[in-house]
């Protein structure tokens, strides 16, 4: 689970953004079931986080739908606009903290793009705060490790602190779902295919499972 950059330099939806500073300058709750900028908030996400899921990488959106050139005065403009839906990618819009919807449903740091499947199980669980992958200071190489010959994630093993150690289990196997058995066959997958391509000596495209890819071919 790669950092994510969501510096204010990375919001296109401007429209969005100038609404939701309005909104943290008022001491009202933020409007649950306001949806006018739900588009401009999940093309957004979808861009930082490069159309892969925010947890598991595993691919959600084509480019097509949030490459930069669609926002236009502040909102993003979907191409062919009238025969999208939002079944053209396969991701819901999360917040990580759950108590983040009680006040601040709309609040920017908090909002990711994750697999549908892994969002329904995820639900409101209790989360671990340090791992947020949007964080300034979040790494992975910090917090997990990757094992090449099992395919799957766990504690980083420089860690001491049994209770932080048990705080990234918890957070891998119900909240993350890191190592999901579909997700791991398809990430398995996706090496077994990147791999045979590195060794015929074509070139390698990685556009998901980013992480893992990195520790288990050395491809950035």
């Amino acid at each position: 689970m790669r950092k994510i950059d969501k510096s204010p330099e990375t919001i296109l939806s401007t429209k969005y953004k100038a609404w939701l500073d309005k909104l943290k300058a008022s001491v009202g709750e933020h409007p649950a079931d306001y949806r006018y900028y739900y588009d401009d908030v999940v093309m957004n996400l979808y861009r930082c986080q490069k159309g892969v899921c925010a947890y598991t990488e595993r691919h959600l959106c084509t480019p097509a739908l949030y490459d930069a050139a669609n926002w236009v005065n502040g909102r993003p403009k979907i191409p062919d606009e009238a025969d999208y839906n939002r079944k053209d990618h396969s991701g819901e819009m999360d917040h990580f903290d759950p108590e983040d919807k009680k006040g601040r449903y709309w609040n920017w740091d908090n909002l990711f793009m994750i697999d549908a499947a892994i969002n329904g199980l995820k639900s409101n669980k209790r989360v671990i705060h340090y791992l947020m992958p949007g964080l300034p200071d979040y790494s992975p190489e910090k917090y997990f490790d990757f094992d090449p010959e099992t395919g799957k994630f766990y504690p980083n093993t420089d860690i001491e602190n049994p209770d932080t150690i048990n705080e990234i289990e918890y957070m891998i196997k119900e909240v993350l779902y890191l190592n999901h058995p579909q997700i791991k066959h398809i990430r398995d997958n996706y090496h077994k295919m990147l791999k045979f391509l590195k060794k015929d000596g074509k070139p390698i495209i990685v556009d998901e499972f980013f992480t893992s890819v990195k520790w288990a071919l050395g491809e950035e």
